[in-house]
């Protein structure tokens, strides 16, 4: 067992303190099993395999002979090769690893609260079924936004913008959310948690100096791989700086674009405010950002792939500066410290702080949504006071402390 751990984890580049961090063990309690002075435990198998992205029974194992005569790095898990790119720092390594924990724990949770959904199973084949992979990968991308708009609620969003919709029909689908502020270069990552054949995708977008325009799009963006790339691939990666050329990353971008702004919400947009594209001003440009629900850049984008606009008339208007007009219309336009004061009297304490939690050396915001669960699973006694913890990923101190007047007992 020993060596095989020893072997993932030398294929992850993970440090070995991180990863005793992530399963909240001391570092030597964690160098006892890869040394194999100690037997890892059952019961830290599923959630170390759902981090690390290796099947139980592989990590279970007590010699790599176990296997068949592995060549070495063999036990590599897949969903880290992506990560073994010289220019990913050990942050981008251990941001992915903290996510992946978060996932378990939203997955977990979901399980024992009996809230565990899976209609995205049959939403999904519906969507492949139309998509012909044969295409192009943006008349692919196109063809599944339209089935998805068409097949779940995001469709209430015709009348206008459907960021107000996305998160909502994620959950009713089963899909896992997480939207956290860490500080690193990927900007979103789709994976999958949970034990075979019940595997659940899960969605991260990056909250850190990101605007919630953006992160509409960055959720698509992964949705798109988690529809048509996570059945052969464990783990999809988007950068800030972006660059990606792959095919799989333009057929996801087309995918978010199609869900988000396609042609009939730009046509209602123009009916709108009665829109003259030759001569667009800075405060039109924010009232459709505001109601489309799109960023400044991909609003543009679909204008000009529509041929609403020419290139000229694209560059011209990226160019225009609407964030502060943005405001005049859209409280979502507002920072997340400025957004979270205007909920200051209407939500718990802990909505607007109280969740942070560090990981080894890298801090980590849980999201409100799920630490109101905990709490709730806690309050109903699904949980003990240890478990609710764990899942905030803080001691039983810190957890009483900081929701004493959220839970029902000392």
């Amino acid at each position: 067992m020993a060596i095989v751990l020893k072997d993932i984890l030398e294929s992850t580049k993970l440090e070995p303190a991180f990863c005793a961090a992530l399963v909240g063990v001391s570092p030597g309690q964690f160098e006892d099993w890869l040394s194999g002075l100690e037997p890892l435990p059952r019961f830290v198998v599923p959630e170390l395999a759902s981090i690390l992205g290796v099947p139980e029974e592989i990590l279970s194992a007590t010699s790599v002979g176990q296997h068949k005569a592995m060549a070495p790095g063999v036990l590599a898990p897949p969903v880290w090769y992506k990560l073994r790119d010289e220019k990913l720092t050990d942050a981008d390594r251990e941001m992915v690893g903290l996510v992946r924990k978060l996932g378990y724990y939203i997955d977990q949770l979901q399980s024992i609260r009996g809230l565990r959904i899976r209609t995205f199973e049959g939403v999904f084949t519906s969507i492949r079924s139309g998509v012909d992979k044969d295409a192009p990968p943006a008349l692919q991308g196109q063809v599944a936004a339209e089935r998805f708009r068409s097949l779940t609620a995001i469709q209430h969003g015709t009348t206008g913008g459907i960021g107000e919709w996305i998160r909502r029909t994620l959950r009713d689908l089963g899909v896992l959310v997480v939207e956290s502020p860490i500080k690193s270069a990927i900007e979103g990552c789709t994976f999958t948690t949970g034990s075979d054949p019940a595997r659940t995708p899960c969605i991260f977008a990056n909250s850190y100096r990101t605007s919630w325009f953006r992160r509409n799009a960055i959720l698509l963006h992964e949705l798109g791989h988690a529809i048509l790339d996570l059945e052969s691939d464990q783990l999809a990666l988007d950068f800030r700086e972006g660059g990606q050329t792959a095919l799989i990353e333009l057929r996801a971008q087309t995918f978010a674009q199609g869900c988000l702004i396609p042609r009939s919400t730009l046509i209602r947009l123009v009916n709108k405010f009665g829109i003259d594209w030759t001569q667009l001003s800075a405060r039109q440009l924010a009232q459709m950002v505001a109601h489309s629900h799109a960023e400044q850049s991909l609003l543009l984008k679909a204008a000009f792939d529509h041929q609403f606009i020419d290139e000229a008339q694209l560059d011209e208007y990226l160019r225009m500066d609407c964030e502060g007009l943005i405001r005049e219309f859209s409280t979502h336009a507002l920072s997340t410290r400025e957004y979270m004061r205007t909920l200051a009297e209407q939500s718990p304490k802990w909505v607007a702080g109280n969740r942070n939690t560090c990981i080894g050396r890298r801090p980590l915001r849980l999201p409100s949504a799920y630490v109101g669960e905990v709490v709730a699973a806690f309050n109903s006694g699904e949980i003990s006071l240890s478990k609710a913890a764990e899942m905030l990923m803080m001691d039983e101190a810190a957890f009483q402390s900081r929701f004493l007047s959220a839970v029902t007992c000392a």
